[in-house]
């Protein structure tokens, strides 16, 4: 049976100001719709509700009872509608030192393997996520952020790399690199312009910051965002250098579900997200 929610403010009007008129008042409607709805209601719960008593509508035992209940649903019922969503983020390791916490926003970092990212968005068990894409998918949107440069990045203290690294020293040394594999290629062979560079991997992680310590404490060099590199390097004292591979720029991109496109309380999560993102790499490009 379907119930007229309405109902339920008309009573609680009449309930408050005990007069069909000054009820009629408050809700903009006329008295003997009030009236109406009143004997609909009445209809529904099977009893009286309000019994005139002189220009007094006094409510019954059943209405007091009535009360107490409606108006506990209808706070319920406003603070789920008024409530801010909560968004599911997944957001690159990299990305992450960038962003404040925000109201209503839970970030999760992306999933190692990018074939569990993709299916996360495309059966909407995330919102949306920030991060390198090279995996498509007809049901995800895209939309380009910013561009960031790679370079290599070894401890300041190297015993065989000061100030710059040629080819062949990028072929010797040890590096260190992500597990991740997108499309069966590891994140350097998606960039790399040269097919036949060549590379001694000898430690792999799932994390940057687990490059990051690898790269403090050893020997082994890496390949990294220019900012991430540039935020840690006094902490870590590491050595930022130009890469002599020739290589693309990594793109960030903003993926989400197609059914979500137009969505206006979407939209305006992802144009937030975008624009803080946007501010904050062009503040960190111009320190």
């Amino acid at each position: 049976m379907k119930f007229d929610l309405n109902l339920i403010t008309v009573f609680l009007e009449v309930y408050r100001f005990h007069s069909y008129t000054k009820a009629s008042e408050a809700l903009g409607i006329s008295q003997p719709a009030v009236s109406a709805a009143i004997k609909r209601l009445e209809s529904s719960v099977g009893d009286r509700l309000f019994i005139l008593e002189g220009r007094r509508m006094k409510p019954t035992a059943m209405a007091m009872r009535l009360a107490d209940r409606f108006e506990s649903g209808l706070h319920e019922i406003h603070n789920a509608l008024s409530d801010r969503f909560t968004y599911t983020i997944y957001l690159s390791e990299a990305l992450s030192f960038r962003l404040p916490t925000l109201p209503g926003i839970v970030f999760r970092q992306t999933p190692v393997d990018q074939d569990d990212l993709i299916e996360s968005i495309r059966n909407l068990s995330v919102d949306f996520a920030v991060g390198i894409f090279y995996s498509k998918n007809h049901s995800i949107v895209l939309e380009p952020l910013f561009k960031e440069d790679v370079v290599v990045v070894c401890r300041k203290n190297h015993p065989r790399i000061q100030g710059s690294i040629s080819r062949k020293q990028f072929s010797y040394e040890e590096h260190v690199t992500l597990s991740t594999i997108w499309n069966g290629l590891h994140p350097f062979e998606h960039i790399s312009l040269e097919s036949d560079a060549v590379r001694k991997v000898t430690c792999k992680t799932d994390s940057l910051a687990g490059i990051l310590l690898q790269v403090a404490s050893s020997n082994r060099i890496a390949h990294l965002s220019r900012h991430l590199v540039n935020q840690w390097k006094d902490i870590l004292n590491l050595q930022v250098l130009e890469s002599p591979i020739e290589h693309k720029s990594i793109e960030y991109q903003l993926a989400y579900h197609r059914k979500y496109q137009k969505s206006p309380a979407h939209l305006k999560m992802r144009d937030d997200i975008k624009r803080l993102l946007i501010e904050k790499n062009a503040s960190c490009f111009s320190q």
